[in-house]
């Protein structure tokens, strides 16, 4: 597993960063270095389609995966690849949006702006912080470590650094060759972790936060029959014992690798109540027992009823 930049996905951020779309959330501040690069360098091509025209392709309300979920079922040369499911890009497009023409005006963008050598300056620019970034994650077999403590395999995984994104992210892409886990590294949240001396932490703790939703959303939000029909009360309430469950998970693994120490426990737990997981404590608890009878629990999936029960009944 090695951290990387991916050109497709800086080209889309690029694009969102410097267009009118509403990225308040899910880009970084203007005031950031790298964002003020990419406004000097590329700034002038605010009314090229591939910019002026995101806004009729995501609609501000989606979730932030979807952009990140289209750039990378593209082929390197900017073009749709049709061994990818491309239903489901479309499913979080806004309607009759026109997918291929877009691609079509973001290959332009990419050619016209000499995307190439911008993103060949920021590979040379950050290659010894991804030296750095990979030395850490080469210290332990990190997707073992995740698929022991689930009891389940993951499929193929990449991790990827973005130079423009405030928030991590996950994002599942399939095709006709299987299912590929993406793990989006905020590049301005590790060089904050960096600056506090908690670069490892995170790093680590974001690789198997994000890839254990990959597990674990399935089980939560299977606990309903029909997806489409879910109000905003189940949605949280699934999104909110998801978001316990990986935390919890996580700050076990944490422990169990000393990449953290007991004394540390209490703190990331009321961190991660106050941060849309508020059933972490409760679930840590259990997780205990969990790995303890690993016989009676040989997944994650057969202790996540216990789990449910541990927060009260889903909301119907």
């Amino acid at each position: 597993m090695r951290i990387r930049l991916d050109q497709r996905l800086e080209l889309l951020l690029t694009a969102m960063f410097i267009s009118d779309y509403d990225t308040k959330g899910f880009c970084v501040d203007p005031e950031d270095e790298y964002a003020r690069e990419a406004l000097e360098k590329f700034g002038s091509f605010v009314a090229h389609p591939a910019v002026a025209n995101i806004s009729r392709v995501w609609d501000t309300e989606i979730d932030c995966s979807s952009p990140p979920h289209y750039a990378l079922t593209l082929t390197e040369d900017i073009k749709l690849d049709p061994s990818f499911n491309l239903d489901q890009v479309r499913e979080s497009l806004v309607p009759n949006a026109d997918l291929s023409r877009f691609t079509a005006d973001l290959r332009g963008f990419h050619r016209k702006a000499d995307f190439t050598l911008h993103f060949s300056q920021l590979q040379s620019r950050l290659a010894p912080w991804l030296e750095k970034l990979n030395d850490l994650i080469a210290r332990r077999p990190v997707q073992y470590i995740l698929e022991h403590y689930l009891g389940q395999e993951i499929p193929t995984t990449e991790v990827l650094l973005c130079t423009l994104t405030r928030p991590f992210l996950s994002v599942t892409v399939s095709g006709t060759r299987g299912e590929t886990l993406y793990c989006l590294c905020s590049r301005k949240w590790l060089e904050i972790a960096e600056q506090k001396d908690s670069l490892e932490r995170i790093l680590i703790s974001a690789i198997w936060h994000e890839f254990s939703h990959h597990e674990i959303n399935p089980l939560t939000f299977g606990l309903y029959d029909n997806l489409n029909e879910l109000n905003q009360e189940q949605v949280n309430w699934c999104c909110a014992l998801n978001e316990s469950i990986i935390n919890a998970i996580t700050i076990r693994l944490l422990l169990q690798e000393e990449v953290i120490s007991e004394k540390h426990t209490d703190w990331m737990v009321k961190n991660a109540e106050l941060n849309k997981a508020p059933q972490t404590r409760a679930v840590l608890d259990l997780l205990l027992d969990y790995e303890q009878n690993r016989s009676r629990y040989p997944d994650i999936s057969s202790i996540h009823p216990r789990l449910v029960e541990a927060v009260g009944p889903p909301p119907r």
